[in-house]
């Protein structure tokens, strides 16, 4: 569109003009799609702005004949539409988590390397210079999980680039990943599990800055919470509201459900019956909150986050890491016996390892967690046979062995009835052996009705009869 300037026509579908604030030639070009290429000529000059239109036009058609994208884009440009578009589908509601770990990789690691490449050029020669460039800023190899995270993200990019067609399917690079194998985190041992439960109690009494207060007083029901349903410290945690809590009824029982919002999808996380407390006691630090009782709390359907300090502000992330840090270090817990470091992420190990110690499975375990089986047996069931010591020992086989029956011994009365029966004992024999004579006899209802049987079987007679019902 020109300001002021004539259109220039080169050709029937090319063109040239100039935008608003520009003295230069803009050269237009109608493919064969409909769609058009526009680039600057970077002159003022109209006989070189026409040489640089057809070299646009002869450059373009080669590229089309030899099934190259017509037109290209910076890396920055096409990152940028696929960011607007993940960020609009998490706002509708139907975006992954993921997205949100993609746009932070292209934003502080994609874009800041790519940004002026063209999107077509990158090849395998670029990713792996780009590898180069990441572990010398990173200042150590990265882990598979986080190039696998950056891979991610930029197929995203990719496929929009495809989408818009500033590259074709043949020029999309093959993503590599060479990073070290993740390991799973440190996780804490039952007695180290009390002691930090323990000591969060009056942990916030610790400190004079108020804000550091607030936050440590959270962190107590954050830690148990993370550690009684598996739920991922961050997004999923942090994220939830109040109305994402729900009771579940199932023959005549309730159970706390946690609805969260996963890594890869939303999911709904069982609570164990002690979180109803913690969460109870977390809703009174929200000065907003008004409700009567905990249930009242979950019938308004709150859209508060749960995780509230007393000032009124969401727990972030950075905050309660570096108050749980400080207090592994007054623990000297920051390091486990195993040599690992311990975090905030270790409570979501510490609740797996306490299930499959109960001899919950991997499959049951992977739903609960959002984990897949896979994942759940590449990072928690390799410890399973120690934690599960009774199984492999066959201990538990010998608890749950099914007691000996106990030898009953016949009573002096079936005994006698029986003799009697056999024809070796007489009726006055038997009044003798029942002690019919004897003070303080009393008739029984077994005796009543074997001597009943006896008397019906004519091995007793009448008077014989009388004597053992009346004594």
């Amino acid at each position: 569109m020109s300001y002021g300037t004539p259109t220039f026509f080169v050709h029937k579908k090319l063109k040239l003009d100039k935008r608003r604030g520009s003295d230069s030639w803009y050269v237009r070009l109608t493919l064969e799609n409909g769609k058009r290429v526009v680039k600057s000529t970077k002159t003022e000059d109209l006989e070189l702005a026409t040489e640089r239109a057809w070299e646009l036009y002869h450059d373009t058609k080669a590229r089309v004949r030899n099934n190259l994208p017509a037109q290209t884009r910076k890396f920055k440009h096409v990152a940028v539409h696929a960011i607007r578009r993940m960020q609009a589908e998490l706002d509708e509601g139907v975006g992954k988590q993921a997205y949100k770990d993609y746009n932070s990789a292209l934003r502080r690691w994609l874009i800041p390397y790519f940004a002026d490449t063209d999107v077509a050029k990158i090849d395998l020669a670029a990713l792996k210079a780009f590898d180069t460039w990441r572990t010398k800023r990173n200042k150590k190899p990265f882990s598979q999980s986080g190039i696998n995270n950056h891979n991610a993200a930029l197929n995203r990019v990719l496929d929009e680039a495809e989408l818009n067609g500033w590259i074709v399917k043949a020029m999309r690079p093959t993503l590599l990943n060479k990073g070290t194998k993740s390991e799973s985190r440190g996780s804490f041992t039952d007695a180290e599990y009390k002691q930090i439960y323990t000591a969060l109690r009056t942990w916030h009494k610790k400190t004079h800055n108020p804000k550091a207060a607030a936050t440590r007083e959270v962190l107590r029901n954050y830690v148990l919470f993370l550690a009684n349903t598996g739920v991922r410290h961050g997004t999923e945690a942090l994220g939830l509201r109040w109305r994402d809590i729900t009771w579940h009824e199932n023959k005549g029982e309730r159970y706390l459900v946690v609805n969260v919002d996963g890594k890869t999808r939303k999911r709904a996380a069982v609570a164990r019956d002690t979180v109803e407390g913690y969460l109870h006691r977390q809703s009174g630090l929200n000065p907003t909150i008004r409700a009567a009782s905990f249930d009242v709390l979950l019938s308004q359907r709150s859209a508060e986050y749960v995780f509230v300090t007393r000032l009124g502000d969401v727990a972030n992330i950075f905050n309660l890491n570096r108050a749980f840090n400080a207090l592994l270090d007054a623990l000297d817990f920051k390091t486990g016996a195993d040599g690992k470091t311990r975090t905030l992420y270790s409570l979501r190990h510490y609740y797996a390892t306490r299930d499959l110690k109960r001899g919950v499975t991997t499959h049951v375990l992977s739903k609960q967690m959002g984990n897949s089986t896979a994942m759940v047996d590449r990072f928690y069931s390799k410890v399973s046979p120690i934690l599960n010591a009774d199984i492999h020992s066959g201990r538990d086989m010998l608890k749950k062995a099914k007691p000996k029956p106990k030898v009953v011994q016949p009573s002096v009365a079936d005994f006698a009835f029986d003799m009697l029966t056999s024809g070796k004992l007489d009726d006055a024999e038997l009044l003798a052996a029942l002690g019919v004579h004897r003070d303080g006899y009393v008739v029984t209802e077994d005796i009543a009705i074997k001597a009943l049987a006896a008397k019906q079987s004519e091995l007793i007679n009448g008077d014989t009869l009388m004597r053992i019902l009346n004594g």
